[in-house]
């Protein structure tokens, strides 16, 4: 082979690998869904619901991870290497033992995962445009990440909101100043995972500019047939200092604490309250009486 078919190859190598990646900066889907605010929303087929900060059941509290994390993935269009989680954690179904961390504002199940999924799918079921797997979306888009972090804790240091009492364990997932494609202002991202009960939480400051206009948050399964979307090319769907919060339908409720009991009323609590009716009564009968 001489130089000149070497490099006849080359080129259509290349040219093949261009055609093969998405448009930067692709146009928004046209198909916008916005959020439930306060409201919440669910189930999908699965059985997952979700609710947001401004409901009063979903807090915004910031697990920042900037000087403790270990970066896992970088840069733009990219993937990080399966990474480990500490115990199976169940997402629509499947027990999940790592997940990959992608630049563009996704988490993966599909552990060869490279990030070259940028056009953000809207709304929830969609097919990825690359590479597969179950995915978890917190802010999915064309984005420039400049660290993206990990780091488990074995007590949360932001408490589950549906099992408060519980000391869960939860792996964060911070996607530490990214930008948006052709954008300079920098904003954080995360997503939490907790154990045992199975729920997802995602958080973001207040720095994002585009405030969920261009990108889709929310989850689907490996199939694709079976998602739930928060909120996708929607202005101000993700607003400043938020959460947004998913719960699985069957957490593994052998390791966790029983929900609060109702107060049962004692005999004397019976008591009390029958006299209580019997002097009302008769204050009534009284009253009509004169």
């Amino acid at each position: 082979m001489n130089d000149l078919t070497k490099l006849l190859l080359a080129l259509a190598m290349f040219a093949g690998v261009v055609q093969a990646q998405e448009p930067k900066d692709p146009a928004s889907s046209g198909q916008s869904v916005a959020p439930l605010f306060g409201v919440g929303g669910g189930p999908d087929a699965f059985g997952y619901t979700f609710t947001d900060s401004s409901a009063g059941n979903c807090a915004f509290q910031f697990i920042d991870i900037s000087a403790t994390g270990t970066q896992v993935v970088s840069g733009d269009d990219a993937g990080s290497a399966p990474i480990a989680l500490q115990g199976p954690f169940n997402f629509y179904g499947d027990d999940l033992t790592d997940i990959v961390m992608t630049s563009n504002g996704a988490l993966s199940t599909d552990l060869t995962d490279t990030g070259g999924d940028l056009s953000n799918d809207c709304p929830l079921p969609v097919i990825p445009s690359t590479s597969g797997g179950a995915r978890i979306y917190p802010l999915h888009d064309d984005l420039i990440t400049n660290n993206g972090l990990f780091e488990y804790f074995p007590v949360c240091p932001r408490p589950s909101d549906q099992f408060p009492a519980a000391d869960l364990g939860c792996h964060v997932f911070h996607y530490d100043e990214s930008t948006h494609f052709g954008d300079t202002v920098a904003f954080d991202t995360q997503v939490i995972l907790y154990d045992n009960s199975f729920e997802i939480v995602f958080q973001h400051d207040d720095r994002n500019p585009e405030a969920g206009s261009g990108s889709t948050t929310g989850i689907q399964n490996a199939a694709a047939d079976i998602g739930l979307t928060f909120a996708c090319d929607a202005a101000a769907s993700i607003p400043a200092n938020s959460a947004q919060c998913f719960r699985h339908p069957t957490p593994d409720v052998a390791v966790l604490p029983p929900p609060p009991a109702v107060p049962t009323m004692t005999t004397w609590g019976m008591i009390a309250m029958a006299l209580a009716l019997m002097v009302l009564g008769s204050l009534i009968m009284r009253r009509r009486a004169n």
